[in-house]
């Protein structure tokens, strides 16, 4: 192996080390929005997602370079090169493979968190439809009408023979 493409390789390897640690960061900060969500913390909402952003961000642009250098992480060395030393071509599985499995908790937690705010904004909207009910169109029982006269035609709360 040449010293550039150990170079290569070991470029490889830091960004695959750094995308790993990013994976690990996202993943942290969902447990914390979780936990934000139960707790109704719209201060620190704004503050995961400005973080969450910022971490993604730099995530795809990670995972943009390692494709543009023809690597995935489902199949790590699929596009290195054969005189890869075994330690290298471990180190890089190692890597691949805990990118991946970080992504798919990943995606189980956004999705836990996703389905936690669809119900809690069921809820709160069909509470908030309880309170804000529409007034009844039709004069309900007791009312006085506008001309202040008790309607005559509907029973009283009172009754007027007691």
């Amino acid at each position: 192996m040449d010293i550039t493409s150990q170079a290569t390789t070991e470029d490889l390897i830091e960004d695959l080390r750094v995308n790993l640690k990013l994976s690990e960061e996202i993943l942290s900060a969902l447990s914390e929005e979780n936990k934000a969500l139960r707790g109704m913390a719209t201060q620190d909402l704004f503050r995961l997602s400005k973080l969450k952003t910022n971490l993604l961000a730099k995530v795809n642009y990670l995972d943009q370079a390692l494709k543009d250098r023809g690597l995935s992480t489902a199949n790590p060395l699929s596009m290195l090169s054969n005189n890869l030393p075994e330690e290298q071509a471990a180190i890089i599985k190692q890597y691949c493979h805990g990118i991946k499995q970080l992504r798919q908790d990943i995606q189980t937690q956004n999705l836990i968190n996703k389905r936690f705010t669809h119900d809690t904004l069921a809820c709160l909207n069909e509470a908030i439809s309880l309170i804000t009910r529409p007034e009844p169109t039709g004069l309900s029982y007791g009312t006085i009408r506008r001309s202040k006269q008790y309607n005559t035609n509907q029973p009283s709360l009172i009754s007027k023979e007691v």
